[in-house]
């Protein structure tokens, strides 16, 4: 199984946001980790622009956060910790990868690191997903620096330079877990 990200209709028109989209995917498809979904395959098709993922049968981490609360039930903090454990791991390892032809680290960061974008698969993996637009020194394009605008963040304090991907995962629990007090 897999998942094809597509690009909307109305945003196909954009070239500069085509740009984004595949920069995005080429850099992606270059990370093979336990901890990060894997690209399969980009193109295009009838003027339709996609990505090819690895499917990850399980819930993202908001989702399983929501029920727990909702089921009196909150997440024993092992896990917890577990979690950003494996998420860090998926960050340093492609924010430390290097450009085998080249020699340069290319210096990847998410920019998107939220509950909703790290899944838990039934079988217990923990996977970062939807880069959101990555950052790396091979970019096409450039955003300026700072969270996405579609997704909103609690402001981190100032991280290192380009390394903001590695605090974002201490900020996912927002509050202490109810059994850790």
């Amino acid at each position: 199984l897999l998942v094809v990200k597509r690009i909307l209709p109305h945003l196909a028109e954009n070239e500069e946001f085509i740009t984004m989209f595949l920069d995005e995917a080429r850099i992606a498809a270059r990370l093979n980790h336990p901890n990060v979904v894997q690209i399969f395959d980009l193109g295009a098709q009838d003027d339709s622009f996609f990505i090819a993922m690895e499917f990850i049968h399980g819930e993202d981490v908001r989702r399983v956060w929501k029920h727990a609360d909702k089921e009196g039930k909150p997440i024993p903090l092992p896990l917890i910790c577990r979690i950003i454990i494996e998420a860090c791991a998926g960050l340093d390892y492609a924010h430390n990868l290097v450009d085998e032809s080249t020699g340069q680290a290319l210096r990847i960061v998410h920019r998107d690191v939220t509950p909703a974008n790290v899944l838990i698969s039934v079988d217990g993996h923990v996977k970062l997903i939807d880069s959101g637009i990555p950052r790396a020194t091979t970019r096409t394009v450039f955003t300026t620096a700072g969270p996405l605008p579609r997704t909103p963040h609690p402001t981190t304090p100032r991280p290192a330079p380009g390394r903001a991907d590695a605090q974002r995962p201490g900020l996912a629990p927002t509050r202490p877990a109810p059994d850790a007090m």
